[in-house]
């Protein structure tokens, strides 16, 4: 019988146990990291002795190395997530990760390639350019730091001479930052694209762009309606038919349809509906002054005792369903419940509407079920504390600002919430900047 592995194995202490394969599922971005703080911690290292304690002439070949490789990690990363947009876009792209070594051919297959498919990949391709330029001339292959020859019997790095650490470290942290930048695109546009809010060859940011240059949907039979159309397809070099895909789905896209001056209605509810369900949430909870959702809804027992209280809130509770069962309906159900859980990830309004689908599944479920089934799920939402504050954060995104702001007043709790005059300009609701939506997310003059 063969003896076990003695070297690649767990043990005491528990902390010092590292998780590989399908344990925790590594991929490239953990190997890339792993990669790159070895070389920045060779480096610090190094660089605290002076030199002195650690031989700069023998650890910049691990230091090298390790640079190189974690760059070559995070563009193969790279390419596997613009696969995945592809797929979403209904396109297939094909690169062979497993085959491919040289770090120029695979940044330049991928800068090629992501322009073609986003826009927003310009900007961070310029800022990358020269950096892992540098890499792919001293070492396109990966084997310059890892053997003192080549296959040719000649002698690595003769043209380079001297590599200094600390220029070394300056180049590589910015590298760092970006290429982090890059893979937090990479990212937020496999969500975005996963949402399928784009045409052929317009991002869901170009859309906020042309809802940005669309004039109100009410002046569109205006001759100067045609002008501006042939300014937007030379824009976006698309064709009529591209055009009407857009505008079509902006006419009906919660965020960029008041950008023409034109309103989606809420799923499942409408205003009375909402105004409703606050009116009756304010029986049983209460809002401190000036807080946060975080601090908002701790129950209040004053000198009654617990079960006083307990005896009272069922009273209320009693009293609410009575008056809101008659009128509740699956749609009603869904879409107080679309709201509220919607404002856990104010992203996309796309995703309010797939919430929606999922909570209508389940009302209609608990209309065929038992007879309490209704009347949880109902107060499953209306027992939240925060109930208030994520339907109204949930408003204030899908850009109802008017119903937002009547019941602020109605209620008033226009010093309730410290996020109120961020979501009232949508300064809580911008992405950041690589993401490419700063300007357009703006609204018209």
């Amino acid at each position: 019988m063969a003896l076990g592995n003695t070297t690649f194995i767990g043990g005491a202490p528990t902390w010092a146990n590292a998780c590989v394969g399908e344990n925790g599922f590594p991929g490239y971005w953990d190997y890339a990291k792993g990669f790159s703080q070895a070389a920045v911690i060779l480096i610090e290292a190094t660089l605290e002795g002076r030199g002195l304690n650690y031989s700069v002439d023998e650890l910049v070949y691990p230091v090298c190395f390790n640079m190189r490789h974690s760059v070559e990690l995070r563009l193969k990363g790279a390419i596997s997530e613009l696969i995945l947009i592809e797929k979403y876009r209904g396109n297939l792209l094909e690169f062979d990760l497993d085959g491919s070594h040289d770090v120029g051919k695979i940044w330049n297959f991928f800068a090629e390639r992501s322009q073609i498919i986003d826009d927003r990949y310009e900007a961070i391709i310029v800022r990358l350019d020269r950096k892992i330029s540098d890499f792919a001339e001293v070492d396109s292959t990966g084997q310059t730091f890892r053997y003192p020859i080549n296959t040719d019997s000649q002698k690595h790095l003769v043209d380079v001479g001297i590599i200094n650490f600390v220029a070394l470290k300056k180049s590589f942290s910015v590298l760092e930052t970006v290429l982090d930048e890059l893979h937090c695109l990479n990212t937020y546009l496999c969500d975005e694209y996963m949402r399928g809010t784009f045409t052929k060859k317009l991002s869901r940011k170009n859309l906020f762009e042309i809802a940005n240059l669309l004039p109100p949907r009410s002046t569109w039979t205006n001759e100067s309606f045609g002008v501006t159309k042939n300014k937007i397809k030379k824009r976006f070099k698309i064709g009529s038919k591209e055009l009407s895909e857009s505008i079509k789905i902006i006419e009906v896209h919660f965020e960029l349809a008041p950008q023409i001056e034109m309103s989606v209605p809420l799923l499942g509810v409408v205003d009375a509906d909402i105004n409703e369900f606050f009116c009756h949430w304010f029986k049983l909870h209460d809002l401190p002054s000036d807080t946060d959702a975080v601090d908002i809804g701790a129950s209040e027992w004053g000198s009654s005792s617990i079960f006083q209280s307990m005896v009272k809130n069922s009273e209320i509770k009693e009293e609410v369903w009575g008056a809101v069962q008659p009128n509740l309906t699956p749609d009603k159900l869904a879409g107080l419940s679309a709201l509220f859980y919607f404002s856990r990830d104010l992203d996309f309004s796309e995703t309010y509407q797939h919430i929606f689908e999922i909570y209508l599944r389940k009302a209609e479920a608990a209309y065929s079920g038992p007879e309490d089934s209704v009347r949880s799920q109902y107060f499953h939402i209306f027992d939240k504390t925060n109930a208030v504050n994520n339907m109204l954060r949930s408003i204030y995104f899908l850009r109802k600002l008017e119903s937002a702001e009547r019941l602020v007043a109605a209620y008033r709790i226009d010093k309730k919430f410290s996020w109120l005059d961020k979501a009232q300009s949508r300064a809580l609701f911008r992405k950041p900047d690589y993401y490419g939506y700063t300007k357009v997310n703006e609204d018209k003059d």
